[in-house]
């Protein structure tokens, strides 16, 4: 291995010193255990004269190829036409499969001639965006077969033409084993990390049809957006559904700003920042107007420009989140953990990418990858954030739903409780109307704090004497209300007369601690009255028979 490894150093830098030497000119001998890099200084030239349509044969490329100086500086961040010539050997004895890997993420045009010295097989391989059906599928490059004989010689002829060539344009010549093992690990990454975005943006988006909550549509076009994107970039769409009319893998640097308007959408809601950052909200909407602006005048400007504006944005996006989720992890907010560590790790990814979209790095042909992987992990940080916002949402909902129908004095619930209970009961119900009395009495000459506790003592006292029968509510004041299942009686008659048993109960505990009290009642059952409202009136109409009848004198007749 270590034998191989000298061997195709000796083999390239012998190599690039022909190719200085002749900067026209690259051969490569090519072995079973050998893959060779040639860098884009080395072997392409520029078509300043770029014809209306690419060269037809072979010797058509040969005319383009007389007429075209070699370039001096690296292409990276260039456009237009380019035509190489390689001189390749095959040392085997025998027949062997190559591949020709093209380092180019947006091709136009791309043609591959071979040029056989010993055989006639001129053929020619359409290596282009629109025209690679017949070639290996390898995402975000392009790549075609070039079968060689035992011992066959000749030229590599090559064609490209795009609109911008993000990374260095360099050419792999590699063998079967190691094109099949990085084509294998390139698309499964590639695979996996948008089938991973967008799951997770269609999980987003179920919470949002269930929920309706506009930051879960924000998560979701944030997420969705990003693996659109790179389905577009990497060639997926186009090696899916064979595109013909456009080159989808620009739609990606299209997409983008309106990935990044959601994702400041998504920032400001989960942050809250409408009612707590007043200013932060106004930033991160007029970044989405900008961001949506951008995305709507892209398509109308060159490719390279639009490159650019996307990059820009992309600089102006990540500083910003990695700020924002450092300022709101300082205040203790629970989603910043996972909104930081995401970008974090996409911040990163993204300096890296952009890094080698230049000729400070030269050779990296992961960058894409490593990028798409920290992206899937920002994805699941941010889906983690909504989570944790939801749940916060839920804690909240709770709490206010508890307040809103649980009485703060007794602990039990109010008016809107019991409304919710009558709703829900059917036709076998019993209700029992309770109003305290001597409460003024207590109040007056021991104190409202003992008013207050005369009545937690009674809503505990009716509370546990009801047990599993039924519930009581306070429905205002020293008003209670039993709402009671008949289905818990053997009968309506020892329904009542238990009812009455635990009323005297519950009396006599209150007498116990304050003499002057005592309770009036009123009870009705559901086949007394045609609704709960019916039967809760007849209850209240009873209570107050009851109370009276406490307090009338009696009647002496005269003799």
């Amino acid at each position: 291995m270590k034998t191989n490894f000298v061997s195709a150093s000796i083999l390239f830098w012998l190599a690039f010193l022909t190719s200085f030497s002749s900067l026209a000119e690259f051969e490569a001998q090519l072995t079973n255990t050998t893959d060779i890099v040639i860098q884009d200084t080395e072997i392409w030239r520029k078509i300043n004269n770029k014809p209306d349509s690419p060269p037809a044969s072979l010797e058509a490329l040969k005319y383009l190829y007389r007429s075209s100086p070699p370039i001096k500086t690296s292409l990276v961040n260039q456009s237009g036409a380019y035509v190489a010539r390689l001189k390749l050997n095959n040392q085997t004895n025998e027949h062997a499969s190559w591949f020709v890997r093209i380092n180019a993420n947006f091709v136009d045009q791309g043609l591959g001639f071979w040029e056989s010295v010993q055989y006639l097989k001129n053929g020619v391989i359409n290596f282009s965006q629109h025209g690679d059906i017949n070639t290996p599928k390898l995402m975000h490059t392009q790549a075609f077969g070039l079968p060689l004989s035992q011992q066959e010689s000749g030229y590599l002829w090559l064609y490209i033409d795009a609109e911008h060539y993000a990374l260095p344009l360099s050419v792999d010549i590699m063998n079967s084993t190691s094109f099949y093992h990085k084509q294998f690990i390139t698309n499964a990454v590639t695979l996996f990390s948008i089938a991973t975005m967008l799951t997770l943006a269609a999980i987003a988006l179920i919470l949002y049809v269930k929920t309706r909550l506009t930051v879960t549509l924000a998560c979701s076009a944030y997420i969705g957006l990003h693996g659109l994107g790179w389905a577009a970039a990497s060639g997926l769409i186009d090696d899916m559904f064979n595109i013909q009319s456009i080159n989808t893998s620009y739609l990606g640097i299209m997409i983008f700003p309106f990935a990044i308007a959601s994702a400041s959408q998504f920032t400001k809601l989960l942050f809250n920042f409408d009612s707590l950052h007043k200013r932060l909200a106004k930033l991160f909407n007029g970044l989405s107007i900008i961001c949506l602006i951008a995305g709507l005048i892209l398509p109308l400007l060159s490719f390279s420009i639009s490159f650019a504006i996307s990059h820009i944005i992309a600089l102006i996006w990540v500083p910003l989140a990695i700020v924002i989720g450092v300022k709101m992890l300082t205040y203790s907010d629970f989603r910043a953990k996972y909104y930081l560590l995401g970008n974090l790790l996409y911040g990163l990814s993204m300096f890296y990418y952009i890094l080698s979209h230049s000729d400070l790095l030269t050779g990296q042909q992961h960058a894409e990858l490593i990028v798409m992987l920290a992206l899937t992990s920002d994805c699941f940080c941010i889906l983690l954030s909504l989570a944790a916002w939801l749940q916060q949402k839920k804690q909240d909902y709770s709490h206010t739903y508890y307040q809103a129908r649980i009485d703060p004095l007794t602990h039990i619930g109010n008016r809107y409780a019991l409304s919710e209970a009558l709703t829900q009961v059917d036709d076998k119900y019993i209700i029992t109307f309770i109003d305290y009395d001597g409460i003024k009495q207590v109040n007056d000459k021991l104190g409202h704090n003992q008013g207050d506790a005369l009545l937690r003592y009674g809503a505990k006292t009716m509370a546990n004497a009801l047990d599993s029968k039924g519930e009581v509510f306070r429905t205002g004041g020293d008003e209670f209300v039993w709402l009671l299942n008949s289905q818990s009686f053997s009968n309506l008659p020892s329904a009542v007369k238990e009812i009455e048993q635990m009323m005297a109960l519950c009396q006599n505990a209150l007498q116990s601690k304050w003499p002057q009290s005592g309770i009036s009642y009123g009870i009705a059952h559901a086949q007394e009255s045609s609704n709960q409202s019916e039967c809760l009136a007849l209850a209240d109409e009873r209570m107050y028979q009851h109370k009276r009848s406490k307090y009338q004198r009696p009647v002496v007749e005269d003799v």
